[in-house]
This record gives structure tokens, sequence and C-alpha cells, in this order.
């Protein structure tokens, strides 16, 4: 019954984004663009793309627990045969399921047309299918749209209405930090919100990026910090 809940509150969101997918990409496919399609045009549309989807991941995570809380319904909330903590995971896994469609559907309509007429990309020190490509934009996707998923739905639990423009504050304060420290401490190089996959190598070809796998690790925990600080937060707090 409760993820019947939050489908009634976010089914809405979820049909206009996966309608905004579908017409963003019909309409740049359909355009006198779609003559000079390949890799660096590819690079364009997902840029493209990363805004709606950002905007979406934000406006899921006002949904669930941080809602209730809200407008006042917490208490008859909590009083159903539920753990607190079943209801946090609950938010944040249908959330992130939801989320996880629009950005396939986004990342596999771009793949598929890149794809045609495109044989195995070379790398420095090899060749590497389309496909592991594929795999890591994909969770490239994933980890930005559950990370300001992630963080506006901590914030909608912390501080209730204000916790989706307290999340975009974090989110611009993050950026302008480390445009400062770039420039006064250049040898100090905060990570960037998007996971980077590849960069340029010695011999100036492409590379799988270093420590990507422990960038990804890093990146996942931290997706999965938030609902874990949101359960604790709901746990301690007394809801009248």
């Amino acid at each position: 019954m409760y993820l019947w809940k939050y489908w009634r509150e976010s089914r809405l969101t979820f049909a206009v984004g996966m309608a905004l997918v579908g017409v963003l990409l019909w309409g740049i496919f359909q355009g006198p663009l779609r003559a000079s399609m390949g890799p660096p045009f590819y690079l364009v549309v997902d840029a493209i793309l990363t805004l709606p989807l950002g905007f979406l991941a934000w406006h899921f995570g006002t949904f669930g627990i941080g809602h209730d809380l809200s407008w006042g319904s917490g208490s008859f909330l909590f009083s159903r045969p539920r753990t607190r903590a079943f209801f946090v995971w609950s938010d944040w896994g249908y959330g992130m399921a939801q989320l996880m469609l629009l950005v396939l559907a986004a990342k596999s309509v771009l793949a598929l047309t890149v794809e045609r007429g495109s044989g195995p990309i070379l790398l420095a020190g090899g060749q590497v299918s389309l496909f592991l490509v594929f795999c890591l934009h994909l969770l490239a996707g994933l980890l930005l749209t559950g990370l300001l998923f992630g963080l506006t739905y901590l914030c909608s639990v912390l501080v209730k209405q204000r916790g989706s423009v307290l999340s975009i504050g974090v989110v611009l304060a993050y950026l302008i930090a480390k445009s400062v420290v770039k420039h006064y401490w250049p040898g100090i190089i905060l990570p960037d919100l998007t996971l980077t996959e590849f960069s340029a190598s010695h011999s100036g070809a492409p590379a799988f990026a270093d420590q990507l796998m422990l960038s990804i690790a890093l990146r996942t925990a931290l997706v999965v910090a938030f609902p874990l600080a949101a359960q604790l937060l709901v746990q301690r707090r007394d809801v009248d």
C-alpha cells in the first residue's frame, strides 16, 4: 500500500519525464543536426539531457516521508505497523527504480543511434566494446541522479518544506567551492559531480580514467549514505 502511495505522488513526474525524454530525443534526431551525428554530437545531446534528468532526480527527492512531514501527516504514517526504516528505504528504492528507467531510456536511444555503423572503440592499450562504454555511461548517469535524488530526500527530511531549496543550495555551494579551490589552490582537485569514465593518456589516445573503480565505489557509497542518514534522522525524530 505504501508503494502505491509513493506512485500516486510521483507518477505524474515520471510520465512527464518519459515524455520529455522522448520528445527531446525525437526533436534532436529528426532535426538538421542528424546528418552530423557521431561521437561529438552524442556528447552534446547527452549534456542537453543531463539537465532535465537532474531536475527529475531533484523533484523525486521531494516525495515520500519528507512530503508527509511537511504536511503534518507523519504521525499518521508512523502509526502504521511498519518500521520507520521501511518507509525510508521504500521511498528511496522506488524512486531510484523510476530514475533508473528514465536514465536507461535516455542513454539507450543515444547509444543505439551512435552504434549504427560503429565498431569497437580504440583506447590506449586495446579495444573495448560499445556495450562496455554504454554500461559505464549508464552507471555515470545513475550515480549523478542518485546523488541529487538522495541529497534532496535527506534535505526534505531534515528541513521539511525547505528541503528542495537546501539541496539546490548545497549543490551550488559545492560548485562554487570547486571553482574557488581550483583558482587559488590548483594542486587540490575536488571531484566533479559527474563520473569521469575516460581521460587522455600519455600517447594522446583516450584511456580509462585513473582510479575509475575506486571513484565508482566511493560515489556509490555516497549515494547510499543519504538514505542511511535520512533513516537515522527519521528514527530519532518525534512526530506530533
